[in-house]
């Protein structure tokens, strides 16, 4: 009967195993970090439902400092701003201010 040849348990791994696990995790990482459109239409449906004094709060309370982080957490705010941006090039209303953004959108059209 033949046994196995490393009798103290498993091999170390390789190199080339050590390399593909780190790549795997920088795509990990990398995937998580991609926007996704599902979250990003979520959150403009949640804006569009706000009232205009929870727009202002939040307008208050988003820093420089802050808006850093939440662009790190939610990756979708940096393309849902985009995307409003392009609809106020687009859209020429006396709701849009001069930076083309809708005037209640809050933070957001501040960011």
């Amino acid at each position: 009967m033949a046994e196995p040849m490393d009798m103290m348990g498993e091999s170390p791994p390789m190199e080339s195993q050590m390399q593909m696990t780190e790549d795997m995790k920088q795509q990990a990482t990398q995937s998580l970090m991609t926007p996704d459109e599902n979250i990003q239409a979520v959150l403009m449906t949640r804006l569009t439902q706000m009232s205009p004094e929870d727009l202002t709060a939040l307008d208050s309370a988003v820093t420089p400092k802050v808006e850093a982080a939440l662009m790190k957490l939610l990756p979708e705010l940096g393309e849902l701003i985009n995307a409003l941006s392009m609809q106020g090039e687009e859209m020429v209303d006396e709701n849009m201010d001069e930076t083309g953004m809708p005037k209640d959108m809050g933070a957001l059209g501040n960011m």
